[in-house]
């Protein structure tokens, strides 16, 4: 077995723009591989991001550990909000309203796992953790995207990992066989240094990266939720059930283009965007 010299969320930030793409599919392909060995158990780990992935860059081998609040998926318990534990923006939307845990949930955090290897920042570095920030996330709040990525099919499959209704996220026996795919077919790229993406030497301040108790900022937010759904126009209520407040490109919102990742066997320079 072999020795395990940092976790993902240290290796981002120390070297984001070392990574490789091929590096980044294989370490993702890993990840998704022990979710999918753990699924098939029946187990839900509960409490998936990236403090809580093992490396070896040596070997390139990527372990989630910390299965200490995993449960088997058979446990039928209810969330009464007690036991909901995690990080704000790893945990899914329907667990942040207080439904039960489920695979589909660990798929969520996954996809957050993608996008902070994707931009080298955590997921929502720049917000309080807080009840607006899970109110936000419940009605489809998810951290900008940057567009463009040698792994065709990248975004797309994150985005469904984000999807607001757990039943249309992809298993993780499926999003393994994508992943074999992507690693076969991407890119080879250097990535350009930006103030858009790549680590920050700073996280908001009342941004929390431990996993903590939950349940008093859930109930606080389905109180305040609940009397600002009585104050909104029917048709709003239409557009936050069928996720059009997601950031996504069909909602009206401009595209600006930045210069993020060179293909070295490209003399034009494709570019990347990201939603402004």
């Amino acid at each position: 077995m072999p020795y395990y010299n940092s976790d993902l969320t240290h290796y981002i930030t120390k070297n984001f723009y070392n990574i490789s793409w091929r590096h980044k599919m294989i370490y993702l392909q890993n990840i998704i591989d022990g979710l999918a060995r753990v699924h098939d158990t029946n187990i839900i780990h509960r409490d998936l991001h990236s403090g809580n992935i093992l490396l070896n860059d040596r070997y390139d081998a990527a372990n989630i550990c910390d299965l200490g609040t995993s449960k088997s998926a058979m446990e039928n318990d209810d969330n009464d909000n007690n036991n909901i534990y995690g990080i704000i923006p790893y945990v899914a939307p329907e667990i942040l309203q207080g439904k039960k845990y489920t695979k589909a949930s660990d798929i969520y955090s996954f996809g957050m796992i993608m996008w902070e290897l994707l931009v080298g920042r955590r997921p929502f570095w720049d917000r309080n953790h807080d009840t607006e920030l899970i109110i936000e996330i419940c009605d489809g709040l998810r951290p900008l995207i940057v567009t463009d990525t040698p792994a065709e099919g990248y975004i797309d499959l994150m985005k469904e990992c984000w999807h607001s209704d757990p039943k249309k996220r992809p298993k993780a026996v499926e999003l393994s066989n994508e992943f074999a795919q992507m690693h076969r077919n991407v890119w080879m790229v250097k990535i350009i240094k930006s103030s858009d993406i790549g680590p920050v030497t700073t996280n908001n301040i009342n941004a929390v990266y431990k996993s903590r108790y939950l349940s008093d900022m859930i109930k606080s937010a389905a109180s305040t939720r609940s009397l600002r759904s009585k104050s909104i126009t029917s048709e709003d209520k239409r557009k936050f059930e069928d996720n059009q407040f997601e950031n996504n490109f069909e909602n009206g919102k401009s595209i600006k283009k930045i210069k993020l990742i060179k293909y070295e066997n490209n003399e034009n320079n494709d570019y990347a965007t990201r939603e402004t």
